[in-house]
Parts: structure tokens; sequence; C-alpha cells
């Protein structure tokens, strides 16, 4: 048995998740993973891919149910309780699966706003980056980390709302993962990189040191992109925030009718109501993005101490 903690969990699991802090052998958990049988419902397909796999998406009465051919599914009980049905002896492709989109459907049950974003602790504030696959989320987080800016999270980012109503980002594991061209491009040592099984050319980056678990303040979401007509940065317009952040959500939209498509909007307007939310033009190189962190750390840096 394997003993974590991810997302605020602390988690118990049958299956080897190395992406995932360990912790302490626990008599309470959070979360229990466990190797099981899942009754296949009927399955719609979603818009997610991972390894060019589309995912396909059912439920079990309330369950929530993730399949990728030829690799595992998953089933999501109550928020506590995650089966995983292995279909493949690679062990790491089984952890790279279960970390995410899975892991995520557990999040969901429990409550959390969910991002498909990465994100860094700048100063005392989390920022969180997000845009269209290419949009360089990964990228820019790799060069804040490199300025750094300690990593909270890969891929999925989960927002709570504590009791005062103020969000805050609820770090995940240290492990980020980049492009063979990002680890060139900002100068990152390959040695010290682990192949992903995600796919070619992708890299395992573990930051160094002990990841904080402690939940951070929302300070700012930017939205990348690279549309040369469009201006460098401006401040999102209010009601384009849901739906952006509608567009930026990590697992099936099937999951957001009736009252939880309502929650997402209000919960996407309170983190506007807490945070800065730009639409930022990714620059275009890797010397003029490693130039906007500097800049952007420095104004922050500056704000601090006003």
């Amino acid at each position: 048995m394997y003993f974590y903690k991810a997302y605020g969990l602390n988690i118990i699991s049958e299956i080897e998740l190395p992406e995932l802090s360990v912790a302490d052998p626990l008599n309470s958990w959070d979360l229990h993973i466990k190797r099981g049988i899942i009754i296949s419902p009927k399955f719609k397909k979603t818009s997610i891919y991972r390894r060019g796999i589309r995912a396909l998406f059912g439920k079990n009465n309330e369950n929530l149910i993730l399949h990728w051919e030829g690799l595992a599914t998953f089933e999501a009980i109550n928020g506590n309780e995650l089966i995983v049905s292995a279909l493949t002896d690679d062990n790491n492709l089984i952890s790279l699966f279960t970390v995410s989109e899975a892991l995520g459907l557990i999040l969901f049950q429990r409550g959390y706003f969910l991002l498909h974003a990465s994100s860094v602790k700048v100063g005392n504030e989390a920022w969180c980056f997000m845009g269209s696959p290419g949009a360089g989320k990964s990228t820019t987080a790799a060069a804040f980390v490199k300025a750094g800016c300690p990593l909270l999270s890969d891929d999925l980012t989960a927002i709570k709302f504590n009791e005062e109503g103020k969000a805050v980002i609820v770090p995940a594991y240290p492990q980020l993962k980049i492009w063979d061209n990002t680890v060139n491009g900002l100068s990152y040592e390959k040695s010290q990189l682990t192949p992903v099984s995600e796919g070619v050319n992708k890299f395992s980056f573990r930051p160094d040191g002990t990841f904080d678990l402690n939940p951070v303040s929302l300070g700012a979401i930017y939205f990348l992109h690279k549309a040369k007509n469009q201006a460098k940065l401006a401040e999102l317009s209010t009601f384009s925030i849901p739906v952006e952040m509608l567009k930026n959500f990590p697992l099936p939209f099937t999951l957001l009718s009736g009252e939880l498509i309502k929650q997402h909007f209000q919960q996407s307007f309170q983190c506007a109501k807490l945070a800065k939310i730009w639409k930022k033009r990714r620059p275009a190189g890797f010397e003029l993005l490693e130039k906007w962190v500097q800049e952007s750390i420095s104004l922050n840096t500056e704000m601090l101490h006003v």
C-alpha cells in the first residue's frame, strides 16, 4: 500500500503513483485508490485526449467513469474512492492517467473548481495560466519556475473557496511536464529530467526542495494566446470570463448541467472579484518570455512593499 498527499487530500493507494508527494502511513484518509472491476455503462465521446486517445465518459448512477481504450477505466465514487481497471501492464502509463483526469473526477465530486491550467506561486499569490493546446501553459509555468517561483500545479489546477469566500489554489504535486523545445529554449538540464510516457520528446521536471502543500491565495489568471492581431495584454471583460473559464474546464462538459453549470458560472465570477484576469499574448520566443517573467516578478515584489 502507498500513501500520498495531493490537492489537499490524504491518499491511500494500491497503485504506485510516483508523481505524488509521499506521505507517512495514516489510519484515516480522504481518498482510497484501488484496483477493481468496473461495469461499463453506455459511453459517450468527450473532447479529452491523452496520448492521442479520446476519452469516453459514462455514469453508473452517481458514479463517474472515464475510459481510455486499451489503457484503463476509472470510476470515481462519492469523492473518496477511485477504482482503477488497468488494461495495460505499463505502470507508468497507469500512474499518468490516474493523476490526471481520473483524479480530477474525484476533485469534481468534492466540489473543487477545476481548470485545465498550470499554476505557480509568485510572491504571496498564485498565478494561473491557461489557453488552447499549444498556447504555452506549461512553458510559461516552466519559465516562472526557472526564475524561482514555486510550482503549484501542471495541467490540472484546483481552486477552493474558504469560509470567507476567498479563492485559493490547492497545490497538486511536484511535477511539470515540458516539451523538448521548452527544455532547450529555457536551458533546462536534460540529464535532470525524466522522459514522460505521455508523448514523444516530453519530459518530467521535479523542482528541487520541499513541495509546499499549503493553499495559496489566487492572485491572477492569464488566458494565453498567440494572435498577433490582439493586444499583448488586456484585462478580460466581466461577461467573457465565465465563457473562457468554461472553455478550460478539464473534464467532460456533460458534467456541467443544471445547478452545476450555474455554480460554475458563479465561481468564475467569484474568481474575477478576487483576482486580476488577463488575456495575454504569449511572448514570441524564449528570450522575450523570460524577460516578461522577470518584469512580472519584479513588479509583484514592488507591489508587496508598497
